[in-house]
């Protein structure tokens, strides 16, 4: 059987030690600025540089919601990307999974995590939310898996 070898989480950084679920208590919330996703699974045809120019603006604007929230920089997370619906059409999470990979790129920018990679980001998730009365909303949850300082 053949071992894989991973590059080390870097000299700065101690190597993550998770739990199997992080406290409740160290959740971090923030507020994102769509009504909806803005790029979607579904929407993958069409010219490629129109593609890439929604994925720029998209990461910009997540990182203009992270600056605002101003959240501590932690070591790992499981992060997840809620959408409360409006309405009561049907949609499937999967394809949201192109803006929680910009949310989650926009978090590395802006140092919240280290890297997206398994080490640092064990789950990352898409969950819908029914509608409750409010206008429809986008947030994203990181529970916390490890702090920075902690060994």
């Amino acid at each position: 059987m053949e071992h894989i070898r991973h590059a080390s989480p870097g000299p700065d950084l101690p190597a993550p030690q998770m739990s199997e679920v992080g406290d409740p208590m160290s959740a971090i919330t923030i507020p994102l600025p769509w009504a909806k996703p803005p790029l979607t699974g579904n929407r993958t045809r069409g010219n490629p540089y129109a593609r890439a120019s929604e994925v720029k603006t998209a990461k910009h604007e997540a990182v203009v919601a992270i600056r605002q929230a101003n959240p501590r920089r932690i070591v790992a997370a499981n992060v997840t990307l809620n959408f409360r619906l409006a309405d009561k059409r049907q949609r499937d999470s999967d394809g949201m999974f192109p803006t929680l990979k910009v949310c989650q790129d926009a978090l590395v920018d802006q140092g919240i995590i280290p890297d997206d990679w398994w080490a640092y980001v064990p789950a990352a998730t898409c969950q819908i939310h029914p509608p409750n009365g409010y206008p429809a909303d986008m947030w994203l949850t990181l529970n916390v898996l490890t702090e920075r300082g902690d060994s």
